[in-house]
């Protein structure tokens, strides 16, 4: 007997691979949601040091870190991307599950 799949898109994989797919993903997300926050506190200071240094920081907080593609907007960016690739493993996986169920239910299991 075949081993069961479930298709994402263009792509088939067994259940568990999806599984612990989405479950790797879940901990990219918590990464990046960790970033964009510490990018954000970056954002508004760069400790840097005074004087110059002082300086250097608040340009690379004004434009490095945070605003329009800024670190922060990528990651936040990328954390949506994370988020819609898990909706599409959510989505094939309760496919799958719906149709092993449906074929359950017309299997009639009688010892003899």
């Amino acid at each position: 007997m075949g081993e069961t799949q479930v298709h994402l898109g263009a792509f088939a994989v067994s259940p568990e691979l999806a599984t612990a797919t989405f479950a790797q993903l879940t901990q990219l997300q918590d990464v990046v949601g960790e970033m964009v926050r510490e990018a954000r506190v970056l954002g508004r200071t760069v400790p840097l040091g005074g004087g110059y240094a002082a300086e250097i920081g608040e340009f690379m907080a004004r434009y490095g870190i945070d605003g329009p593609g800024s670190a922060a907007e990528q990651l936040t960016r990328f954390g949506r991307e994370l988020d819609k690739l898990k909706g599409d493993i959510a989505k094939a996986l309760k496919q799958y599950q719906d149709s092993d169920d449906s074929a359950a239910g017309g299997v009639d299991c009688h010892g003899g």
